[in-house]
């Protein structure tokens, strides 16, 4: 069951987000940074919430750090090894050199152009 309180936090951290990516401030790393603590707060309380650890992932990647990003994805294709969006994730982040970056800025890319059309639609 998943945990209420990490739940609250992830829909906080997703709706600031998007507010973020709505506004073209998604290469700020001040935006950044302001909405990481509550997915780590959200991960505190539930390490498992795949959908706090997809975003985390995301936003360690638009700040290019790949390492944390890829113990993330790791982590999720642990818990949903099927999933083919962490599949492809992990793909971008295990590319060599500048073939990454590119492969890394296109996954990032498709998930804000997601994460648009889905606001859109509601």
């Amino acid at each position: 069951m998943e945990n209420a309180a990490a739940v609250e936090l992830y829909t906080e951290a997703r709706r600031q987000w998007q507010e973020a990516v709505e506004l073209d401030l998604y290469a700020s790393e001040d935006i950044v940074y302001g909405i990481m603590p509550l997915l780590v707060k959200a991960l505190s309380l539930d390490p498992d919430h795949l959908p706090a650890l997809d975003l985390l992932s995301d936003l360690l990647m638009e700040i290019s750090v790949y390492d944390e990003a890829l113990e993330l994805v790791e982590k999720m294709l642990s818990l949903a090894p099927d999933n083919d969006i962490y599949r492809q994730k992990l793909n971008a982040l295990i590319s060599e050199g500048q073939n990454q970056r590119r492969q890394v800025r296109a996954y990032l890319h498709q998930k804000r152009l997601q994460l648009t059309r889905k606001s859109m639609s509601l």
